[in-house]
């Protein structure tokens, strides 16, 4: 199978495992109905994704990615930062939220920064360290694709120039950029879902979407950078 449909595939999987590990009641407060809320979009938007892009409307896919971005920062930021003032701001709809700057400031050393436990077993110790990894190589990423995600989101000169092939009305996404692409909602989908677990006492779940991330970036981080 090529890159695309392996991380399609893998996506995919990702996706409906943690919706089955999400399932059940929630409390009714409004800060959790909030948090709740943006992972359910979450969820449904990475599935509109993959929908568009199997219906080869890549454009309309590439839209969508931010958002799911947006709703991780935003769960991230009303569940562990936000006032009890700014979370029924929020709920009216009456908030203006922080830049995105300062929302990733102020989750990093909340979410993750938290030290990891020193085990003996030199396994553990590479996953601690290569989930750090991870963690940087997000956030490094992501000041500077804000504005490409922006483009393609609320169409800027980015996503219009996709929509041509030379002179032509026509797309011009390669598979590899198709892919990369792919891979951008389920990373965030990733690091939603390991601390909205851990926020509601699932520890088994984190534990569970942790695993699968570093099994993800196994697999996925070198292939990106070569597009194989």
């Amino acid at each position: 199978m090529s890159l695309l449909d392996d991380i399609a595939a893998r996506g995919a999987q990702i996706r409906e495992r943690v919706h089955e590990l999400a399932q059940g009641k929630y409390s009714t407060d409004i800060k959790t109905v909030m948090v709740v809320g943006y992972v359910a979009l979450a969820l449904q938007l990475h599935k509109a994704i993959w929908l568009l892009t199997d219906a080869k409307l890549y454009g309309a896919a590439f839209a969508l990615v931010r958002p799911v971005f947006d709703a991780w920062l935003r769960a991230l930021w009303i569940n562990g930062i936000a006032t009890p003032e700014q979370v029924e701001q929020a709920s009216q709809d009456e908030l203006p939220f922080p830049s995105m700057d300062k929302m990733l400031a102020a989750i990093k050393p909340v979410y993750f920064s938290k030290p990891a436990k020193q085990d003996a077993n030199a396994q553990a110790d590479d996953e601690a360290t290569n989930h750090a990894a991870m963690v940087d190589r997000l956030f490094h990423w992501l000041t500077p694709l804000w504005r490409v995600l922006h483009s393609y989101t609320h169409p800027g000169a980015r996503q219009l120039a996709r929509q041509f092939t030379a002179d032509q009305v026509k797309p011009s996404f390669t598979e590899r950029e198709i892919a990369q692409g792919l891979n951008l909602p389920s990373v965030a989908l990733i690091f939603l879902m390991g601390p909205f677990f851990i926020s509601i006492g699932k520890q088994a779940a984190a534990d569970e979407v942790h695993a699968l991330a570093l099994q993800y970036f196994a697999e996925f981080n070198e292939r990106l950078t070569k597009g194989q």
